[in-house]
């Protein structure tokens, strides 16, 4: 790994001039948490969605249990 980071120090400074280990130890991803931001809303939208139905036929449940 470090001859790679050497090699690639060496080409930078021929081609662009610039110190090439700061060139060969940047990273970049490819994928960020920010992406998933939209599918943990929906996430949290179906899941609360599902908590206030199951609580509505829970509570329609005791009142028919309740007035019967």
């Amino acid at each position: 790994m470090f001859f790679l980071k050497r090699i690639l120090s060496v080409v930078s400074l021929i081609l662009f001039g610039t110190n090439g280990l700061a060139l060969a130890t940047t990273y970049t991803p490819l994928i960020s948490s920010s992406m998933f931001d939209g599918v943990r809303t929906d996430v949290n939208t179906a899941a609360a969605g599902i908590i206030t139905i199951l609580m509505i036929v829970v509570g329609l449940g005791l009142l028919v249990k309740v007035f019967r």
